[in-house]
């Protein structure tokens, strides 16, 4: 390795020197924040007339075809990309330099390789590159964040207060340091100190270590065949956050544990080294699982049952099931299991998800059982049976469900609940599908009541501020803005030739609408979305409830007694219910000493934590704290505790 401050222009200079992009690098990114920064630094270059520090740019150096160099960028590439286009916009602006310019610093006079260009880009970034050197500009059209810094920079000059002239040789003082890295020596490692540099401030996202810690140890044949081959197609699937996300899903189905978002890229290496594994396996098993992921995340499985069930869950943002849902896509590819099978756990899970929501349960406690349902071994080939089992004591039952529809404002749920219980029951009768997105919710008595509802129903206020958004008051139309505030006289008119067969059905069942009508109508609806969304016969047994349990489950451990708590895959051994609290209360301080302050700012949590003790337990950090407290009592106070210190989903125990 070596590694010298150097000065641009040396730096540029180099004769017969290609300065390649690898393939797997990001695409250029910057936008006018950065290139203003990098013309702010180039005017105080001018006015102190000192060397002014850039930055470092590693590479990686090898010999390419007529004994030029390559320069394999991999740090620093964003910056050299901007110095080029600056280079480009000081000649086209000044004449008398272009000719310095273009044959020292951009281009390669007698090296006809990547067209005499110094810079090699990624291909995304080729052809306008290309065209602001060639000056083809006028030959192409297509957005671009090379040809806007481009033109941004030579406005800059054009305006400067400086001539290009002093900013041009303003440039002799910007001074970089160089880390060149051979593929020959043992010892250096691209990879090593690329992560170094990252963990600088140097901002890449989780997909992008993923994807150069898979291709920046391979040569540059492979690495363009692989990232041709598997990453090109995955970066078309994904967007930038979907992209961390997938491998957090991918992750959590392969290794059965939490992902922490921001552990994926270290989590991702250990399931790697773990497995075994050299980029081409890891990169085809990723790629398969990113098909899934698309199939999943658009409904588009092929299984057209299947297809409606993810819509559904889809619209109630849900994809944290799609870890066991790739494991169940997996083993119907290989003939595991059947269709059939895959259909059946997910329309449970449907329905698990949908009673969850509408009863205003914690789902903060998925990520747990999806981790166990990822475990094939404790399937024992029955995966309906596991999934019932794992859902057994937190499924809502019939009358819970029902309660709920009759009372709780569904319209006002996030996920647009409201309107996904309209389109299932109208799916129910029409066996068509509906669009999602183009249906529209109708409140029948509007949320804004005029004189006009208040004359025909005198007790329209009262009425609308306890049912107006029960299920059923609401229904679907194409017409919510043109009804508005319209009487029930009026929309009945509508409804009557509505293309909806829920709403068509109101005008035909209903003369009036009040109170009575409201509740007639929910309880017909609730029943309806029972049958819609069933919960499994089998569920209804007493089973034992040993074992592991998310802490926001709600379940009656009276006369159990906990063995394990497990917080962020630390296993914690007990013996009772109070050690169960002693202990979390000592992690939680462990972690971040500000949650006492948020604990005590919760009136009933610190009145019962801290004001009156009477068997006080003194902490490793001197806070005394009360532990006499039954054991469901003390499960309620660690699960209301990891809510307000946000790790819920970390935290579970197991009981015997």
């Amino acid at each position: 390795m070596k590694a010298d401050s150097i000065h641009l222009f040396d730096f540029l200079e180099n004769g017969k020197t290609i300065f390649e992009i690898p393939v797997f690098q990001r695409n250029y990114e910057w936008d006018e924040q950065q290139c203003s920064q990098l013309f702010k630094d180039l005017t105080i270059a001018v006015e102190d007339d000192q060397d002014h520090f850039i930055g470092a740019i590693v590479y990686v150096a090898e010999t390419g075809r007529k004994l030029s160099h390559i320069y394999r960028i991999i740090d620093g590439q964003q910056r050299l990309m901007s110095l080029m286009l600056l280079l480009k916009s000081l000649a086209d602006v000044n004449d008398q330099v272009r000719a310095e310019i273009q044959e020292q610093y951009l281009t390669n006079k007698y090296l006809e390789e990547n067209n005499h260009l110094k810079l090699k880009p990624v291909a995304h970034d080729m052809e306008a590159f290309e065209a602001v050197m060639n000056d083809r500009l006028d030959q192409y059209n297509d957005p671009s964040k090379v040809v806007k810094n481009y033109q941004y920079f030579k406005k800059r000059i054009q305006q400067s207060e400086f001539s290009s002239t002093e900013l041009y040789e303003a440039l002799n003082h910007f001074n970089m340091v160089y880390i060149e890295l051979t593929n020959d020596v043992q010892d250096e490692n691209p990879q090593v100190i690329f992560e170094s540099l990252n963990s600088t401030g140097v901002s890449l996202s989780a997909s992008d270590l993923v994807r150069n810690f898979l291709l920046m140890k391979l040569d540059s044949d492979k690495q363009s065949r692989l990232y041709q081959e598997y990453w090109v197609k995955m970066e078309r699937i994904f967007t930038t956050n979907t992209f961390a996300d997938f491998i957090r899903f991918y992750l959590t189905m392969k290794m059965h544990k939490m992902i922490n978002k921001a552990k994926i890229y270290p989590l991702y290496k250990e399931f790697y080294y773990g497995q075994g594994l050299d980029s081409e396996e890891a990169l085809a098993d990723l790629y398969r699982f990113a098909i899934f992921y698309d199939q999943l995340i658009h409904a588009e499985t092929g299984i057209q049952e299947l297809n409606s069930i993810l819509r559904h869950i889809n619209a109630m943002d849900s994809r944290v099931v799609y870890p066991y849902f790739f494991m169940m896509l997996e083993m119907a590819s290989t003939g595991e299991v059947s269709q059939d099978d895959v259909v059946e756990v997910a329309r449970i899970m449907e329905s698990y998800l949908f009673r969850l929501k509408a009863c205003q349960l914690p789902t903060n406690g998925l990520n747990r059982m999806v981790i166990a349902l990822c475990d094939k071994t404790k399937a024992a080939g029955d995966y309906r049976a596991r999934l019932v089992s794992l859902l057994n004591t937190s499924f809502p039952d019939d009358k819970k469900f029902a309660d709920s529809l009759m009372n709780v404002n569904l319209y006002s749920l996030r996920n647009n609940l409201a309107k996904l219980a309209l389109v299932v029951l109208e799916e129910s009768r029409t066996k068509e599908t509906i669009d999602f997105d183009d249906a529209q919710v109708e409140h029948i008595m509007p949320q804004r009541l005029n004189n006009d509802w208040r004359i025909e129903l005198p007790n329209a206020n009262r009425i609308n501020e306890e049912m107006g958004g029960v299920i059923g008051n609401l229904t679907l139309t194409k017409y919510n803005q043109e009804m508005g505030n319209k009487v029930y006289s009026e929309k009945k008119e509508v409804y009557q030739t509505s293309n909806v067969s829920l709403t068509r059905e109101i005008a035909a069942e209903y003369p009036t609408w009040n109170k009575e009508s409201i509740v007639k109508r929910t309880e017909q609806l609730a029943q309806e979305l029972i049958s819609i969304f069933p919960r499994p016969v089998d569920t209804l047994q007493v089973e034992d409830i040993s074992g592991e349990h998310t802490i926001t489950e709600s379940i009656d451990i009276t006369g159990k007694k906990p063995t394990r708590l497990t917080i962020s895959d630390e296993d914690i051994s007990l013996d009772s219910w109070r050690k169960m609290l002693i202990s979390f209360m000592e992690y939680i301080w462990q972690l971040d000493s500000r949650n006492y302050e948020k604990i005590k700012g919760d009136s009933s949590l610190n009145k019962m934590l801290f004001a009156s003790q009477r068997v006080p337990e003194i902490l490793d950090n001197g806070t005394s704290i009360e532990t006499n407290f039954s054991a469901n009592v003390v499960l309620a106070l660690i699960s209301k505790i990891a809510e307000i210190c946000d790790i819920a989903d970390e935290v579970s125990y197991t009981i015997k």
